[in-house]
């Protein structure tokens, strides 16, 4: 008998293999951005007892400091063009981050004088590690793909797995920090979560394929430009929405909840509502166009941050509705944008093109951090649910209006990303 011809089925397992396992990559990676996004500043305000104003700056500028540190590392390894390279890279910075993380989670062992001064050097030395994890391991969403079909598939599950790591956080965040040890219970928890992201950067530099290079030459430099300053312009606003959300959530399901299961339920439904929506929006992107998805996403965003406003204290079905609303529509706002810029960096500079992308997004969410730790520490009522909730909900509504402002601005440019 003759031997079988494998390649298609060996191509098209190549490419599920390397979609689940770009996506527990990302979801590892996911887990260590998110302990920052979520616990850091409840950690050093709450556990470690500094001020909310110099937790808000310490955090805030060091998120500056990790936009700059992607600028950097574009310019450090700008001739790094192929998808093998950029997946070494980000196992690199995958160990590099681990090893900062965890002399951060170490801060709170230390004697109260020096935490701040300890977590300000710890912070900004694990943000200058995540670069080397980050700006590779985004840059592959456009590299390792063939098409544009498979970016988009990418997309959904790079994004679903993020959203399975939040949740994964947001359900552990009450009993992590509310327990009799919280600084002994967030460094075991710690040594989990780098665990996780050292394995799936190792894998993930293992299996990646290697794929020619795609030519600049298919969007013209002027509408390439254009674009991207679209795109980052987006990401900003949005950034700034939710990070603010995200830095309000653990307060509003501590005390605005009540804690225990309405808290729970409420911080591990919105990353959920991410995970599930990913399928739908996926398919919904074969009908419709870009410029649908984000309506429609920024609608259920702002309905899900406005029911917070009238939720009774502690009732758990309004405030997991609300969540999940929420979720769903930030999971489709990721699914756009990220396709987009995937797509954008795919037609060349794919590691400059989502490395600048990945340093505007963190520059706004270190000033919507700053903005945050400003308000507390300037008497804004970090336990009153009801003030809590209406600006979350403000936020939203005006990041939705802006957005919506530039995508009307964009209409009826065929270069554009997004139409």
């Amino acid at each position: 008998m003759g031997k079988r011809r494998a390649l298609p089925a060996k191509g098209a397992t190549s490419d599920r293999a390397l979609a689940w396992t770009y996506g527990a990559a990302h979801g590892g990676k996911t887990l260590l951005w998110a302990a920052s996004d979520l616990y850091f500043t409840f950690f050093m305000t709450e556990i470690c007892g500094v001020a909310p104003l110099y937790a808000g700056l310490a955090i805030g500028c060091s998120l500056l400091f990790a936009g700059l540190a992607d600028l950097v590392l574009v310019r450090w390894v700008s001739d790094l063009g192929s998808a093998t390279g950029s997946a070494r890279l980000q196992a690199w910075g995958a160990l590099a981050s681990a090893g900062a993380l965890l002399l951060f989670a170490s801060i709170a062992f230390l004697p109260p004088t020096i935490r701040l001064g300890a977590g300000i050097v710890t912070l900004f030395g694990f943000r200058a590690a995540y670069a080397l994890l980050d700006v590779p391991q985004n840059a592959l969403l456009a590299m390792a793909p063939s098409n544009d079909e498979q970016r988009r598939r990418l997309t959904a599950v790079r994004n679903g797995a993020g959203a399975i790591a939040r949740t994964i956080l947001a359900i552990a965040f009450v009993p992590v920090m509310a327990g009799t040890r919280p600084d002994t219970s967030f460094l075991l928890l710690v040594l989990v979560l780098v665990t996780m992201a050292l394995g799936g950067a190792v894998v993930l530099a293992r299996i990646t394929p290697e794929r020619p290079p795609q030519m600049a030459g298919a969007v013209p430099s002027p509408a390439r430009a254009h674009n991207m300053l679209y795109l980052t312009s987006m990401m900003a606003v949005l950034t700034v929405v939710t990070t603010i959300f995200g830095q309000v959530e653990p307060y509003l399901a501590m005390y605005g909840m009540g804690g225990g299961l309405s808290a729970g339920m409420f911080l591990g439904t919105v990353a959920a509502g991410a995970v599930l929506s990913q399928t739908v929006w996926l398919r919904a992107s074969v009908r419709a166009g870009p410029r649908s998805l984000l309506g429609w996403a920024l609608a259920m965003m702002v309905v899900g941050s406005g029911l917070l406003v009238p939720a009774p204290h502690g009732v758990l079905a309004v405030g997991a509705a609300a969540a999940l609303l929420y979720g769903i529509g930030a999971g489709g706002v990721l699914f756009v944008l990220w396709s987009g810029i995937a797509r954008l960096g795919a037609r060349g500079n794919a590691l400059a093109t989502i490395g600048r992308f990945t340093a505007i997004a963190k520059s706004a969410q270190g000033c919507a951090i700053i903005a945050v730790g400003a308000m507390f520490d300037g008497g804004f009522a970090r336990t009153d649910g009801q003030a809590l909730a209406m600006m979350m909900a403000a936020t939203t509504l005006i990041g939705a209006i802006v957005v919506a402002a530039l995508t009307w601005v964009r209409r009826g440019q065929r270069d554009a990303m997004l139409t």
